[in-house]
């Protein structure tokens, strides 16, 4: 291979380099994470009733899904994305939603564990 390809070869493949490594740093939350949210709202707007049918009706319900959209429009990393099985508070939200009647207890428990989990994000954020 003569000198002048391989420079250009090198030239190229650190430009497409550099190129990858901006876009994961910088848009990957434009590209990815932001129409993922949205998907992830709109899906579970629309199957919320069918999802919780058997759950009665009531005030509890209408926080429980707003808890719910709180923390996925909070989600804000890929990493977050992918360890969603590992929050507790999914699978406390999970347990929740078992019982055909949600108490405010429960709605009270979720938003504590909701905002323990956001202290400890932005504290890991800051560290």
């Amino acid at each position: 291979m003569k000198k002048s390809c391989f420079i250009q070869a090198v030239v190229i493949v650190t430009i497409f380099v550099a190129a990858v490594i901006y876009i994961i740093q910088y848009k990957l939350d434009d590209w990815f994470i932001k129409p993922a949210k949205n998907i992830l709202v709109s899906e579970a707007t629309k199957n919320w009733d069918n999802e919780v049918k058997h759950i009665k009706d009531s005030a509890q319900k209408d926080s429980l899904k707003s808890l719910l959209i709180y923390y996925i429009e909070n989600v804000k990393s890929m990493e977050e994305v992918v360890n969603l099985d590992t929050e507790i508070f999914l699978k406390e939200f999970n347990q929740v939603i078992e019982d055909s009647t949600i108490s405010d207890e429960d709605i009270s428990k979720l938003t504590l564990l909701l905002k323990k989990e956001q202290n400890e994000k932005s504290k890991s954020n800051r560290n």
